[in-house]
């Protein structure tokens, strides 16, 4: 293999696939980034068998060939070589000469054969959406997913497609989001539940623009496809909770409330509320009135939000850190957030429609 690249352009392809690098593989091969060099484009291949991140520049290839590299290590190489044309040179297989300005580094390579297969073509349902709408359904959800293997199905998040409707739903045991968006073209019926790590991931190389990215999914995998990059992720195996029987259909309390207000009301009081067990805050509405009050060893704070309010007067506690990320998650002015009591979830929503919902299960209080 003999070609050349632009620096800045292979520096950021590495930097994109090694993110599929987990760094906890016990096998050696894994931690490399395969390098396919055939007619003008270089394709770089990264994986952990769970996810695996493919990026594809322009090169000028004078050689064709396949190899493996040391994927951290060339990062941080290339990364340091700026702007400036880079030359790949292998030699006999094993060893990659990498030359820059009026130096030279040379690494040596993994064995190109014993690379694994990751991507392929076969792929039952095929989708197409806008890659900013993909990004602000994951941003809206993924955060809910849970981070622990107790029940290894919850740390990932459910698709749900049919005709034009398309939700993500996360749920952890004490919280649940649900975001919903419109296809532009009908598609099947599709249920497959996605690890939030490569959703996260998606989201990151995903555009805040108008550009489209085209999801293939069959019962195993699923592909995003944004043009130069392509991001493979294993689905999770099993059945999804069922998460819309614990939504509450009826509430005693209904407030409206202002969410850049609400979000710095608890920005202050967390600085007293992580300090006690589960970022307990305890809250009581009345009077077109929220105080919120935060106690710990350290000291406590007092705080009050205006709010709109229908119904009863409500009393409970609930963690601050869960009501403020379903807050920075929102791009509403307004939510409406309605009570059942002391115990049972709250959820919050948009003032119309169902772009959104979050639940959040209250704090239960001795005595």
């Amino acid at each position: 293999m003999k070609l050349y690249c632009n620096g800045l352009e292979l520096s950021d392809a590495l930097s994109k696939v090694t993110k599929a690098i987990s760094g906890k593989t016990n096998a050696p091969i894994l931690e490399g980034v395969k390098i396919e060099a055939f007619g003008d484009k270089l394709t770089l291949t990264a994986s952990d068998t769970e996810i695996t991140i493919e990026n594809t520049i322009n090169a000028k290839i004078m050689l064709e060939g396949v190899i493996v590299v040391p994927g951290k290590l060339m990062n941080e190489l290339v990364r340091k070589m700026g702007s400036q044309q880079v030359e790949l040179e292998c030699i006999d297989e094993k060893v990659l000469n990498i030359k820059y300005m009026d130096c030279e580094s040379k690494i040596m390579l993994f064995r190109a054969e014993e690379y694994p297969k990751f991507v392929d073509n076969d792929y039952d349902n095929v989708i197409n959406m806008l890659q900013s709408q993909f990004k602000d359904m994951v941003n809206k959800t993924a955060f809910c997913a849970a981070i622990d293997d107790a029940r290894p199905i919850l740390k990932g998040c459910l698709l749900k497609i049919k005709g034009k409707d398309i939700s993500f739903v996360a749920i952890d045991g004490l919280r649940l989001a649900i975001t919903k968006k419109q296809l532009s073209m009908p598609s099947g019926e599709i249920n497959a539940v996605i690890p939030a790590r490569a959703l996260n991931e998606i989201s990151r190389l995903a555009g805040d623009n108008d550009e489209i990215m085209t999801l293939s999914i069959n019962n195993k995998k699923i592909m995003a496809d944004m043009g130069h990059t392509k991001v493979i992720a294993q689905l999770l195996e099993g059945e999804f909770v069922n998460y819309e029987r614990i939504i509450p259909r009826e509430s005693i309390t209904e407030i409206k409330i202002n969410c850049e207000q609400l979000e710095q009301t608890l920005d202050r009081v967390s600085i007293i509320s992580r300090n006690v067990q589960a970022n307990l805050i305890k809250i009581e509405i009345a009077d077109n009135v929220m105080k919120i009050d935060a106690n710990a060893d350290i000291g406590n704070i007092n705080e009050k939000v205006p709010v709109s309010m229908q119904g009863k007067d409500m009393r409970l506690a609930l963690n601050s850190k869960f009501l403020s990320d379903c807050l920075k998650a929102v791009d509403t002015e307004y939510v409406k957030i309605n009570f059942s009591s002391s115990i049972q979830p709250c959820t919050i929503t948009p003032l119309t429609g169902d772009d959104f919902l979050y639940l959040i299960l209250p704090v239960r209080l001795m005595g």
